[in-house]
């Protein structure tokens, strides 16, 4: 039984709103560049930490009777962390995949495996599986890269430190192998390596999913067939299941392949690779979400949404 005098309820909210204001002073000075030594109980890294008092005081309010007041303020802030969590909203990350390779071609050079980017396809996809299965880190932390390759580590770094949970997708531009999708895998498996050798704690949510984005005609024409391949092989079949809930996103782009071709072509070349890549999917029991890179004006591909709805191919749209 209660003493007279102390509001549970009180307590409890007031410790959540002391832990918010030191959550948000902590990310203040992070933004400034300056340390921080607060203790991770000291405040909230996630939304379920902040989640769990919450929920605690809605059942037992509920259990005491008080329906109307737990579903009122209450139940809406429990919606509202459900939904925008501690980030209010996700951003996607977006690199082009030459970049990618320049990055792995610094890294096999200075290993003395040779220069990535001269391999065929086949030699690339064997020693991506290989490094992906694998438990040690393949970037050595004394490497010296030139600035446009740091650029790429320092994005994979950042986004191991930040986690699922901060950022939605990690989208390949120019994307047009199965390589492109698996060197991706790779530098990102390996910054979350690193991350949690130096810190000494797990990485923050998931991996982002990756994104290919189709955009060439010719890109386009192989979509169905770089997915095929992709989901062929067996680390990434595997991954995409336990860690994606077997869930595939491919992103086709409707600018680029309409300076590429004209709008007729690249509208008949999007609508065939949409097909290739939807069967590529059910063929290996994966489901599929595909992105339209539609901009608002008809040279990025816009023009009336309705139709462009309609004339999705069938078993496309979802």
């Amino acid at each position: 039984p209660q003493l007279p005098g102390i509001a549970p309820y009180r307590v409890v909210l007031g410790n959540v709103k002391d832990k918010l204001e030191r959550s948000r002073r902590r990310l203040e000075l992070l933004l400034e560049d300056v340390a921080c030594d607060y203790d991770p109980l000291d405040y909230y890294e996630t939304a379920d930490q902040l989640l769990e008092p919450l929920l605690l005081c809605y059942e037992s309010l509920q259990s005491y009777g008080s329906g109307v007041l737990a579903d009122g303020r209450l139940a809406d802030l429990i919606r509202r962390v459900a939904t925008f969590g501690m980030v209010l909203m996700k951003l996607d990350l977006r690199q082009e995949s030459g970049r990618h390779a320049d990055t792995l071609d610094a890294i096999t050079t200075y290993l003395d495996m040779g220069t990535y980017s001269e391999w065929d396809e086949e030699k690339k996809l064997d020693f991506l599986t290989r490094e992906l299965k694998g438990k040690r880190p393949l970037v050595p932390v004394s490497i010296e890269v030139p600035t446009d390759v740091k650029e790429v580590l320092d994005t994979f770094q950042i986004a191991a430190e930040l986690g699922s949970d901060s950022l939605g997708a990690y989208v390949i531009s120019m994307a047009s192998s199965a390589s492109d999708v698996l060197a991706v895998e790779l530098l990102q498996k390996d910054a979350r390596l690193a991350a949690t050798g130096e810190l000494g704690r797990a990485c923050p949510g998931g991996t982002l999913r990756v994104v290919p984005l189709f955009e060439t005609v010719k890109d386009l024409r192989e979509a169905g067939s770089v997915i095929r391949k992709l989901l062929s092989i067996e680390w990434y079949h595997e991954h995409v299941i336990k860690n994606h809930n077997g869930h595939q996103e491919v992103m086709v782009g409707y600018s680029d392949s309409g300076k590429d071709a004209g709008r007729f072509t690249a509208a008949w070349e999007l609508y065939k690779a949409q097909e290739d890549v939807v069967a590529a999917c059910n063929d290996y029991g994966i489901k599929v979400t595909l992105f339209h890179g539609r901009g608002g004006s008809i040279g990025r591909g816009g023009g009336p949404t309705y139709l462009a709805i309609q004339s999705q191919p069938p078993g496309s749209v979802m």
